[in-house]
């Protein structure tokens, strides 16, 4: 019997195409995703799929085809960025520096934070939006106080709703220091140095 190159076709180049279509129009159509990210998101777009493979070993298919494959838009990942993109480019403006765009920058931290919410997801666990904020800030940052950090977390604004105070990041930062995964076990998303300093380490 002749044995297939590809035991699960199905998912083409086209079909690929056509998916990357379906992104970049949910990217430019959002009114969450800010305008000077949708090009950058847009250029990156197939960060948001993968191939699934569908078996069906009860099946006898021809030529030794165990099943198919298709091109799937990874919907979690696309649905975080899209609830952390404001965030993101208001952190990567407020630390910008002058051999970086921005929106590069912004891209950058929330395709780590989507990688990130994959591997918790593998582990049984999730973070909230707002340590995923959190996370971002340090990342871009670098190594800093809860002070400097919750005036990086608050940007520009001097006054308003929801304002990072220095207590509340320590708070987040203590969270961020011990999540517990679904086998039972913790992990330090950050770590506070002899100094004082906090950096991220799941990011």
């Amino acid at each position: 019997m002749e044995i297939m190159e590809d035991p699960y076709p199905g998912a083409t180049p086209e079909q690929q195409q056509e998916r990357l279509t379906e992104v970049r129009a949910f990217i430019d159509s959002s009114p969450d995703i800010p305008p000077e990210l949708r090009a950058e998101l847009g250029k990156r777009a197939g960060f948001f799929l993968e191939v699934e493979v569908v078996e069906q070993p009860e099946v006898h298919f021809y030529g030794g085809q165990l099943g198919w494959s298709y091109w799937a838009i990874r919907n979690d990942h696309l649905k975080l960025v899209e609830a952390l993109a404001a965030a993101a480019i208001a952190i990567t403006t407020y630390a910008a520096v002058a051999t970086a765009a921005p929106a590069v920058l912004a891209v950058t931290l929330l395709f780590g934070a989507a990688a990130l919410a994959d591997k918790l997801k593998k582990k049984s666990a999730s973070l909230e939006e707002e340590s995923y904020r959190v996370l971002m800030t340090l990342k871009q940052t670098g190594p800093a106080t809860a002070a400097r950090l919750s005036d990086a977390l608050n940007g520009t604004r001097i006054y308003g709703l929801n304002m990072w105070t220095e207590s509340r990041t320590v708070e987040a930062l203590r969270k961020l220091q011990a999540v517990r995964l679904g086998d039972g076990s913790v992990e330090a998303l950050v770590n506070q140095a002899a100094d004082g300093l906090w950096s991220a380490s799941g990011i």
